[in-house]
């Protein structure tokens, strides 16, 4: 017979391995599709992976037996059973183990580490950039990467024992939990082997008579239930390493780990498992409740649990009509307060009735008398049923500071109505503190009070209490000048809790705040004094945003000036870009900190407004690329307002904005071009070159190249860099014939690109300009997720500058710019009949990529062919493909290209991979620097002032699918596949979502680009090469040994 109350979970689990190996202790879902099944995880199963982590934990940190003090060992990971066996292996090996949340920011979770002595932390690869935020914080801890839960799963390690009665480690911490921080700094809770053991013990609580107890002997079943909540939180805990071991064949079921929680999701597992019960946020429910026939899919459920948030009252009643709804309370500090369920389920639902044995009270709050908190007791006789004893020892009396309010009519019946304290719950569960942000109202010198309020809604609103002789002609002019410094208020709240300039409120001299004795506002007192005005806000808010009220597109445009929706995306944007410098409308976002992650949060902002403001109209429309179409608050301001008012897209990025955009750069960079001087011909047997740009992966190879033949008597190195010269001459070193050319032929000069004379003094620039036979301009950012205008400067400036220097030469040098194929990568969707990209100048804008890379370069080649054009500069044009690694090994890696690492770990994080995303036309880096530099030496003397195109890819191209091949061989990730498009909506969807990290998604800092790529690239860039052919010479086969070898050097584990 199981003795209840003196079981040791780590004793348990090997207990339950030994009797009941088969017993499911959790099951998984294996995919994304959940779908595609489950891997159903045993007692036995979950011993073994504990023991290997035991002995993993001894292995590179020692042990700490009883009766050492144990250390404390930190863990963070993803959502997943290596949390339960960490935890239950750190025990064995007699750790306590903190649990810190990664969501937390970084100085916050050193904070805990601080306050619980810990300097050792296990982590999981997922979370690396957390982990990384926590050693720039503090270099001291110790951190060690654990492997997958497959790992544990296929180990076969030696049994390690725990061998110690309960009486003897009970008051042992071992595992330390914190509270969620919503009223300060998070405080650590450590709590003790009796600390679960009151658990245990509840199924020992007295039974009243005819009643059911409603505590933690619900979990005893056989059968599954659903999760969601994470590990680090008390619910996550206890469902993924409490209930499996200390209930009667409970078990959790997790879906995949990196997935949001959704209602969808929640669909498709309740389709897949035959569950039992449901341990989850209202809002997940209500999100499935709304489909059509959603409330089917609850009928068959035993119970439904859920804490942290209330059901909305439509969505509770209903469920109520085919399940028990469970609301739970309780705190990290005291645990689950036990209850007894309502006589009476289905109609009391949303009601509590505590267990009569629990020590507690409800304590009338002081200013009103419907509302009382909740006070609990801990004494000598509450030692085993109640977790206060051991989370606060000491502590005889707690206030929860809680405040539930009772039934009217039925007695012991309690409902939560919120905290005691200032803290604001949003409907959706989001919590914020609004004092800062009132204190700095109450700053203003007409304003005496001012409270935030949300009155069960997810958007936040401001009540003002204003000195009585304010007129009420002044009150428009008051919001004025009040704007401001809420606006700056802003900065101190979470998004969820910042308000909006039409949410405000000012008060009626006539009905001055409520105020206790002290003089003190009364919250409560006062929002009801001003109920009115606070729901006609809110009315006002709900009337604007459906589509009743909206189905006249003329009453939009009334209701929403320019200047108003201006004005909400300037805020929009300071909310989400920066809080810190003065923006213009006209201020290109990217130049001021805007970047790709943060252009997913502004858009978020974008939709729900345009969602509201237009009566739901559809925004599927407005996307990242919008963004970066529109890289300003005018642009986006025009275009929102444009659907606002009218419910059409009035694009003015349209592709003929594009080409006027990409036209008045071309025209700017190309006027007053200087006057071309008399020269004479001069002696090209000995040349004189330079290259801006020798320090990136390309520069080394094309200066090995002339420094390996003899047409080049001195090379000038240009580069931005100060450290340019070391950079340089160790890359060299891996071609040792070029090092021993470079003391005599290289000149190295520090310039700065969009600066006059590249910011050389005159002497330095005057002796370029005297002695250059060759530029080699081969500086540009691959940055492919930048929009056209942050080309501008300094590569666009710098092209001109270039050109001035040509121009301005005795010499008449030749430039030959390193382009790009995305400078001409649309030309098959312009040109249908003849796809194939010729070796012609680029004249046509519209043939660019749609990207702001390749719009730059398409504009750069423009601007020298103009030069060329009009003062005859010789100009070679090389377009260059993916460079790939060298094809002679000894030359050095693949140094990781960012698009496509950026890609790849993304995928493995969404487990599915992109097909056809582009043609593997990558070109050895070696022979691309050789074609690079016989372009630059061995133009033809009777076409001197020619301008020639090479389109520098792979003559013989592969399929993406040996990409893919390469990458599940040489970086080990294996996933499924599936089209760019559906790819790149599923990493939209995690990036919007709450349970992936959107720095493990580097994806989404191109998302424009490979949306730009449309159903891939795979079958549409192909290029005429006769020109780069010759160039080239002998260019080697792309075999799948060269592009798995080019791999193998990657590392993903960032």
């Amino acid at each position: 017979m199981t003795t209840y109350g003196t079981r040791l979970m780590p004793q348990a689990l090997d207990s339950l391995a030994s009797r009941t190996p088969s017993r499911t202790y959790a099951c998984i879902a294996t995919d994304p599709d959940v779908s595609r099944g489950f891997l159903e995880v045993s007692c036995q199963d979950m011993a073994r992976c504990v023991d290997f982590m035991a002995h993993y934990i001894v292995e590179h940190f020692g042990s700490c037996p009883y009766p050492t003090d144990p250390e404390t060992l930190a863990y963070i990971g993803t959502p997943d059973l290596r949390s339960a066996a960490v935890f239950l292996g750190a025990v064995k090996a007699g750790y306590k183990v903190l649990l810190p949340s990664p969501r937390n920011p970084a100085a916050m979770n050193v904070s805990l580490m601080q306050q619980t002595s810990c300097t050792k932390l296990l982590y999981a690869i997922e979370v690396t950039p957390v982990i990384n935020g926590i050693v720039n914080c503090s270099p001291t801890i110790w951190v060690k990467e654990i492997g997958s839960f497959q790992e544990m799963l296929h180990s076969n390690p030696k049994h390690y024992p725990y061998d110690y009665d309960f009486a003897t480690v009970k008051d042992r911490p071992v595992v330390i939990l914190h509270s969620s921080g919503s009223t300060g700094t998070p405080k650590p809770i450590a709590m003790t082997h009796a600390t679960f053991a009151t658990l245990d013990n509840e199924r020992n609580l007295p039974k009243t008579p005819g009643r059911r107890n409603r505590d933690y002997s619900v979990w005893d079943f056989e059968g599954r239930f659903y999760t969601v909540y994470p590990y680090f939180h008390l619910a996550g805990f206890l469902c993924l390493t409490v209930n499996p071991i200390f209930t009667e064949a409970s078990s959790p079921v997790l879906g995949p780990p990196l997935m949001p929680p959704s209602g969808s999701l929640l669909k498709q597992i309740m389709r897949s498992q035959k569950l039992r019960a449901l341990y989850l946020p209202p809002s997940i429910c209500e999100q499935l409740l709304a489909e059509p026939n959603g409330i089917d899919f609850f009928k068959g459920l035993d119970f439904l649990c859920y804490t942290g948030a209330p059901f909305s009252p439509a969505a509770g009643a209903k469920l109520s009509t085919v399940t028990e709804l469970c609301p739970l309370y309780g705190s990290t500090e005291t645990f689950q307060v036990p209850q007894l369920a309502p006589r009476a389920p289905a109609e009391d639902w949303a009601w509590m009735e505590w267990n009569p044995h629990v020590k507690l009270e409800m304590r009338p709050y002081m200013d009103e008398d419907a509302t009382y908190e909740l006070v609990l007791f801990a004494d000598s006789t509450t030692t085993k049923t109640s977790a206060l004893n051991h989370n606060l020892p000491g502590v005889t009396e707690y206030p929860t500071k809680d405040l539930f309010r009772k039934h009217p009519a039925k007695p012991g019946l309690w409902q939560y109505s919120g905290r005691r304290d200032d803290i604001i719950v949003l409907s959706n569960g989001e919590k914020f503190n609004p004092v800062p942000l009132e204190l700095m109202v109450q700053g203003h010198p007409r304003v005496t009070s001012a409270l935030v309020f949300v009155m069960g809604k997810t958007q936040s609103a401001l009540l003002v209490e204003v000195e009585s002789s304010l007129r009420v002609d002044e009150k428009d002019n008051f919001v004025e000048s009040l704007w401001p410094i809420i606006k700056d208020a802003n900065q101190l709240l979470p998004s969820q809790g910042r308000i909006m300039r039409d949410m405000i409120i000012l008060s009626n001299p006539e009905k001055p705040f409520a105020r206790a004795g002290k003089g003190s506002v009364i919250r409560k007192m006062t929002y009801q004094l001003y109920q009115k005005e606070i729901d006609d806000i809110y009315t006002a808010m709900d009337v604007a945003s459906s589509d009743a009220a909206l189905t006249d597109d003329r009453a939009i445009s009334h209701a929403f000036t320019i200047e108003q929706v201006t004005a909400t995306v300037h805020d929009i944007v300071v909310e989400t870009v920066s809080d810190a410098i003065e923006l213009d409308p006209e201020d290109n976002l990217f130049s001021i900190g805007l970047d790709s992650l943060k252009s997913t949060h502004l858009l978020k902002r974008l939709k729900d407004f345009a969602d509201w403001a237009s009566g739901r109209k559809d925004t599927s429309w407005l996307n990242v690329r919008i963004v970066y179409q529109h890289p300003s608050i005018k642009e986006l301001a025009t275009l929102l307002y444009g659907f606002i008012s009218t419910g059409k897209i009035l694009d003015t990025a349209s592709r003929q904005s594009r080409r006027v955009k990409m036209q008045a750069l071309v025209d700017k960079y190309s006027r007053d071009l200087p006057i071309t001087p008399k020269r004479t011909k001069g002696d090209r047997k000995s040349m004189t070159i330079a290259v801006i740009g020798t320090t990136g992966y390309l520069g080394p190879h094309i200066l090995a190249k002339l420094l390996e033949g003899t047409e080049a008597s001195t090379i000038y190195c240009l580069n931005r860099g100060v450290d340019a010269e070391k950079r340089t001459l160790s890359a060299l070193e891996r071609h040792p014939g070029a090092l021993q050319q470079a003391t005599t032929k290289l000149r190295f000069r520090k310039i700065e690109l969009g600066t006059n004379r590249f910011g050389l003094y005159q002497v330095r620039y005057s002796e370029l300009v005297s002695e250059v036979d060759v530029i080699i301009f081969n500086s540009w950012h691959p940055n492919f997720s930048l929009p056209l205008e942050a080309f501008e400067k300094p590569f666009l400036q710098a092209i001109r500058t270039a050109t001035d220097w040509a121009i301005v030469s005795p010499r008449q040098p030749r430039i030959t710019f390193i382009s790009s194929i995305a400078a001409v990568g649309n030309w098959s969707t312009v040109h249908p009949l003849d796809p194939v990209i010729p070796e012609e100048a680029a004249m046509n804008s519209d043939i660019a990529m749609e990207m702001g890379y390749g719009e730059s370069k398409c504009v750069a080649e423009q601007l020298l062919v103009r030069a060329n054009d009009i003062r005859n500069v010789p100009v070679s044009i090389v377009r260059a493909g993916q460079i790939g690694g060298p094809s002679i090994p000894t030359q050095g890696p693949w140094p990781e290209q960012a698009w496509l690492l950026s890609l790849i770990k993304s995928a493995k994080v969404l487990g599915v991979l992109p097909t056809k995303v582009a043609s593997v036309d990558w070109i050895p880096v070696n022979t691309l620097a050789a074609g690079i530099s016989n372009v630059a030496l061995n133009v033809d003397q009777h076409d001197e002032l020619s301008l020639r195109v090479f389109n520098m890819v792979h003559p013989r191209p592969r399929p993406w699918k040996v990409c893919m091949d390469a990458i599940e061989r040489s970086l080990h990730v294996s996933a499924k596949e599936e089209t760019l498009p559906k790819w790149l909506d599923r990493l939209e969807q995690a990036a919007e979502g709450s349970s992936i990290d959107a720095a493990n998604l580097q994806a989404m800092e191109i998302q424009p680009f490979l949306r730009s790529l449309g159903e891939g690239r795979e079958d549409l860039t192909r290029c005429h090469t006769s020109n780069a052919e010759s160039m080239l010479g002998d260019v080697a086969q792309l075999s799948d040994a060269l592009i798995a070898d080019w791999f193998s050097s990657w590392k993903i584990e960032d």
